[in-house]
């Protein structure tokens, strides 16, 4: 099986992200990501592991930290492949909790990409973009209000690819933060 380990999001944020990304779909023909996968933020990117009790553990213990606020707000790319909606300032506490919980990850074996080694935090709503498609999606979007939401980083959360031949990712398992040791 493939996993990804992120923060789903939830509420205002969530729904904004299921509008747009329908709708850059419908008007540029770029895959509707909301159909792929629910809003999140990524923590660890996909892997396989035979062990998925391993990924309970750890996530479990992490979970005992409390929820974190944090601003999404604006458009950002990574190059001409992806749009989100941008963290631009996250708080010191939650780099700290994610590379934590990586840490942990790493234990039982799962490696790092270098992008998570220094997390770049936010929402996408556009990838896989050729060029061309990037330039009119980024444009209409310049032109739109820019999006901006206060949410809880208050979870973790599994999701999972039984084959990889599955198109979308499917919630396994979720692991509020709950405060508590």
């Amino acid at each position: 099986m493939r996993f990804f380990v992120g923060n789903i999001i939830r509420g205002e944020a969530a729904e904004y992200y299921k509008a747009t990304c329908a709708d850059l779909s419908a008007r540029f023909g770029v895959e509707d990501v909301s159909a792929i996968v629910p809003p999140h933020i990524t923590v660890k990117s996909p892997f396989d592991q035979p062990n998925a009790d391993a990924i309970d553990e750890i996530l479990s213990s992490a979970a005992e930290a409390p929820a974190i606020p944090l601003a999404l707000s604006g458009w950002n790319s990574f190059h001409s492949r992806t749009i989100f909606v941008d963290a631009p300032e996250p708080p010191a506490e939650l780099k700290s909790f994610i590379k934590k919980a990586q840490s942990k990850l790493r234990n039982i074996g799962l490696n790092l990409t270098p992008q998570e080694i220094d997390p770049h935090i936010h929402m996408s709503v556009a990838r896989f973009l050729k060029p061309q498609q990037f330039e009119a999606v980024w444009k209409h979007l310049q032109s739109a209000p820019a999006p901006k939401f206060e949410i809880s980083f208050d979870n973790l959360t599994v999701f999972v690819k039984e084959n990889r031949e599955d198109r979308a990712w499917k919630v396994l398992k979720t692991f509020p933060l709950t405060g508590k040791k």
